[in-house]
């Protein structure tokens, strides 16, 4: 009898244990809470940037054309929705709330983002509200990277760099590696793509190191895996998408964004046993192209060769930078090397 129920209670505690570890193991969405489930290999999952919209909506809301279309995202049954960065104008209590109630908690697939300077510009309150900026999701024949590309200015160094080797050595069973950033830092120093996303958030001092040190990593397995890297930073353009595979590295590179604007679309993406297909999503009711046709031809051929600075943007701007907690330290380092340089001067004159 004793035996019995030692048997038993031992039975219940490995039971309790794998309970444990299944859990543990399960990728769970840091925005609202939806684990990341084990499907075949067959699913799809939809890919966008920029859900604050507009430069000029301080609603403290996602964009409208988001917020209006989440009954037909939920209905597509997606793996789950990754937002390619600048997800929030600002991380603050409103924003969070509101992003909470309003969009968190009404989807019905895990959330993902691959951070935007917006997403980071308050210091690190992102982190300690949702967890690591750069991971890993993995599902069926494909990896996902995801990268934070304002930590370094751009550049994929330090621990995010050390993390991408080590994620891409061990994709040993995975056919297609999808990596989202919201940066195209892989556009930023080659003229194939050159003027074509002038507006976007870029390298502020010197170059990054995507051709040096990334592409030759990715280089290095590119002739054995499908690369697609989908960024999410399009100030301005023609439509919500961009295709392109090089000719040299085989890379497929794309962006996707929206910015409450009547040509709003998401990506959907289709896999099926490894096969990789791409859909777009209309938010505004528009017919699109499939999403190949949105190539460098395109782009080069509709793209304003002049992109005019909007004067109306400069009460905003202005606020956003004296709001901004870079601008005052800035502004403080300023004055201190000011009056620094200012009591070095009199003390030499005074010795001369």
């Amino acid at each position: 009898m004793v035996k019995r129920r030692i048997n038993k209670l031992f039975s219940i505690a490995f039971a309790i244990s794998l309970l444990v570890n299944i859990l543990s193991a399960q990728v769970i969405s840091p925005f609202n809470k939806i684990a990341l489930k084990d499907t075949s290999s067959v699913y799809s999952f939809i890919v966008s940037g920029h859900f604050h919209g507009a430069s000029t909506n301080v609603s403290t809301f996602p964009a409208s054309t988001i917020l209006s279309n989440l009954d037909t995202l939920n209905a597509l049954h997606p793996l789950f929705l990754m937002s390619l960065g600048d997800m929030f104008l600002d991380v603050n209590e409103t924003y969070i709330h509101n992003y909470k109630k309003s969009l968190f908690d009404k989807l019905k697939m895990p959330l993902f983002n691959a951070v935007g300077n917006h997403d980071v510009s308050n210091g690190n309150r992102y982190e300690k509200e949702y967890g690591s900026s750069y991971f890993t999701l993995k599902n069926g024949t494909e990896l996902f990277i995801i990268l934070n590309t304002e930590i370094n200015d751009g550049s994929i160094k330090g621990d995010q760099f050390d993390f991408l080797v080590e994620a891409v050595r061990s994709a040993g069973n995975y056919k297609n590696i999808f990596i989202f950033s919201h940066r195209p830092i892989w556009a930023e120093n080659n003229s194939r793509y050159k003027n074509l996303f002038i507006g976007n958030t870029r390298t502020e001092i010197g170059r990054n190191n995507f051709e040096d040190v990334v592409l030759p990593l990715l280089m290095n397995y590119s002739k054995v895996k499908h690369f697609y890297w989908i960024s999410g930073s399009m100030a301005g353009g023609p439509a919500s998408f961009f295709y392109d595979k090089d000719p040299v590295s085989t890379i497929t590179y794309m962006q996707s964004a929206i910015r409450d604007q009547e040509r709003d679309a998401v990506l959907q993406i289709f896999i099926n046993k490894g096969v990789v297909r791409f859909n777009g999503i209309s938010l505004t009711g528009q017919n699109l192209d499939a999403v190949e046709n949105y190539n460098l031809s395109f782009w080069k051929n509709t793209i304003s060769p002049e992109q005019k600075f909007n004067y109306r943007l400069l009460p905003y701007l202005t606020k956003q930078m004296l709001l901004h907690y870079y601008f005052w330290i800035g502004f403080v380092s300023s004055l201190v090397l000011f009056f620094s340089l200012r009591w070095v001067y009199k003390k030499w004159k005074r010795k001369k």
